[in-house]
């Protein structure tokens, strides 16, 4: 029996230093590559709960396009910095610059051209998605693109050109690595009102995971969901004022 004032002998084990460095090594040589299923099956816990939850009330529309053409009307005529993070055949880009036709507006298409840097998934390896480096033709003087890696060109654009007004960033990245730089560094420029919106949301190790990430690294960022596509698998967000 325990008295009074005595605290119950603690009679879990110990791990020494070693025996941890032991244990891991253990591991790394039963399973010595990494297992992503494992990370799916963890994110689809997260996903689940910001589906169910955080987004449950949100506009739910049927494809891509619904959700855009909603976004860009919540906005009115207002200039806006538009920039998208993978452009590809430029069908969205040629979509914001028609819904947005406000004189003052400036798009920014970010692409390689060249397809995907790295593997995606089984289906999509590297180098899909390739334009054999050309970007698409537009007329429209408001819209350019930046030609290579966002780790080569976001840096020196945003010297060149600070976002400044009503900020909307496509996230089309498909990478978790791409999709997580994009967010860190943007970061900085991202005012009140600032939308996200995220073509590839229900990409549970990839795009999802970069904003789950973005979001525990960044905790002091309020946001708030604005629209879903059915099974959110396009979400857009605003981000409110830090804490």
């Amino acid at each position: 029996m325990q008295r009074a004032g005595i605290a119950p002998e603690d009679k879990t084990p110990i791990l020494t230093y070693s025996t941890r460095m032991h244990y891991r090594d253990l591991v790394a040589k039963v399973v010595p590559r990494k297992l992503s299923v494992l990370d799916s099956i963890n994110n689809s816990v997260d996903f689940r709960i910001d589906r169910d939850g955080l987004f449950g009330p949100a506009p739910e529309f049927a494809g891509r396009s619904g959700l855009h053409e909603y976004v860009a009307g919540s906005l009115g005529h207002q200039p806006i910095t538009y920039l998208e993070f993978g452009v590809w055949q430029g069908a969205s880009f040629k979509a914001w610059l028609a819904m947005n036709a406000h004189p003052d507006s400036r798009f920014t298409g970010f692409d390689v051209f060249t397809g995907l840097p790295e593997d995606w998934t089984p289906r999509d390896p590297k180098g899909t998605f390739s334009t054999q480096g050309k970007p698409p033709e537009i007329s429209d003087p408001r819209g350019r693109f930046e030609i290579g890696l966002f780790q080569q060109t976001l840096y020196p654009f945003l010297e060149r050109q600070p976002p400044a007004g009503q900020l909307v960033v496509h996230v089309d990245c498909d990478l978790y690595s791409s999709s997580l730089f994009v967010l860190t560094v943007l970061d900085r420029y991202f005012a009140p009102g600032t939308i996200l919106i995220f073509d590839d949301f229900s990409s549970l190790n990839h795009e999802f995971a970069a904003w789950c990430d973005y979001r525990r690294a960044f905790s002091h960022r309020q946001w708030e969901p604005v629209a879903k596509t059915t099974y959110c698998v396009q979400a857009a967000v605003r981000l409110g004022v830090p804490r």
